[in-house]
């Protein structure tokens, strides 16, 4: 998998965060770094598959996986219906896999996106502001030489 997810901080004040133990916060984390970000179609086993943003299709020996050490089958279901009863996420499990979708997941991940996009861009033009070009940094360099040049030849008695 490649990509990022934003996590958002507002999350930590939100009872689906509060009212979970550190497995269940693991889990949570996991299932949403699992989530698939654009719209996805495979077919596996003769069937099709489509899923939203959001939405990602597992098992619990996968998600055991996923988690880590501490992390049981048990740990993963009772936190799945814990997150359930929060509106966090459906799950609709199957004899082959399970269809696990973060509600909201566009709201989580897209949210604020104009805010940040016009934050980075002022950040980048404050930046450029700041920074020196390659040739103004080649100059000063010669500057600096010359500058060190003379010190060294007055140090010597030398006039240049």
């Amino acid at each position: 998998m490649n990509g990022w997810i934003k996590l958002h901080r507002a999350i930590l004040d939100s009872p689906v965060w509060q009212d979970s133990t550190a497995e269940q916060k693991v889990i949570l984390v996991t299932m949403l770094l699992m989530a698939n970000y654009k719209e996805r179609e495979w077919e596996w086993g003769g069937d099709v598959y489509s899923l939203q943003p959001g939405q990602f299709v597992t098992s619990l020996p996968t998600l055991v996986h996923r988690c880590g050490k501490g992390v049981t089958e048990a740990k993963i279901r009772t936190a799945l219906k814990k997150f359930a009863s929060y509106g966090f996420l459906t799950d609709k499990s199957t004899n082959k896999n399970r269809v696990i979708t973060i509600m909201k997941w566009a709201f989580y991940q897209e949210n604020d996106a104009r805010v940040t996009g016009d934050f980075a861009d002022k950040h980048r033009t404050k930046h450029r502001l700041n920074t020196p070009s390659k040739n103004e940094r080649k100059k000063n360099k010669r500057k600096e030489l010359l500058v060190n040049e003379f010190k060294l030849d007055l140090t010597k008695g030398e006039a240049m």
